[in-house]
């Protein structure tokens, strides 16, 4: 957010008193911002399954994974991308983001309109022609994360043509079904 200018009347910005104070003071201590260099220490927690990122194609779609900080302390979440063919070791796109407690970023694929979604963290570099996965990595264990890709159509993503879920599972842990 530091690199941004906050539209104190974006949706993601808090409206009640208290809430707006605290999210103020959050950012004067630096607990609330993109984070620059990704290679910080942090786990690999969550695998995302299914990442689909285009636009190419008539039908254009982006990645979002939302990640909820509910740990006391601020966490430091990295979003690494991965093309389905290929290991661990090299992500095409890093995204990290430092998240207060009880706080909700997300982190996207590519950016996307703020009608359909505020992406509060976008992939680096974006990611224009890409499917595969995502791995959720923090410092802190307490982490809740959710995953949809977004499929549109028209060259500035103006119309929405759905939202599907992918399935998050805990990292290095096989499915258990749903």
């Amino acid at each position: 957010m530091a690199a941004k200018e906050i539209n104190r009347k974006g949706p993601n910005v808090p409206t009640e008193g208290r809430a707006l104070k605290r999210f103020e003071q959050h950012i004067e201590l630096g607990e609330l911002d993109e984070i620059v260099s990704p290679w910080l220490p942090v786990r690999t927690r969550y695998l995302v399954t299914y990442m689909n990122s285009q636009t190419a194609a008539r039908q254009r779609s982006a990645t979002v994974v939302s990640v909820t900080n509910q740990s006391d302390k601020p966490n430091l979440v990295t979003v690494s991308w991965f093309k389905g063919f290929s290991d661990n070791s090299s992500p095409v796109g890093v995204t990290s983001f430092m998240i207060p407690p009880d706080y909700t970023v997300d982190f996207g694929s590519r950016d996307l309109p703020g009608e359909l979604t505020v992406v509060n963290s976008v992939c680096t570099p974006e990611l224009v022609f890409d499917e595969g996965r995502a791995l959720v990595s923090s410092r802190q264990a307490e982490i809740g994360v959710s995953a949809r890709v977004y499929y549109t159509t028209g060259d500035g993503d103006e119309r929405l043509d759905s939202i599907t879920d992918s399935k998050v599972v805990p990292f290095g842990q096989g499915n258990v079904g749903d």
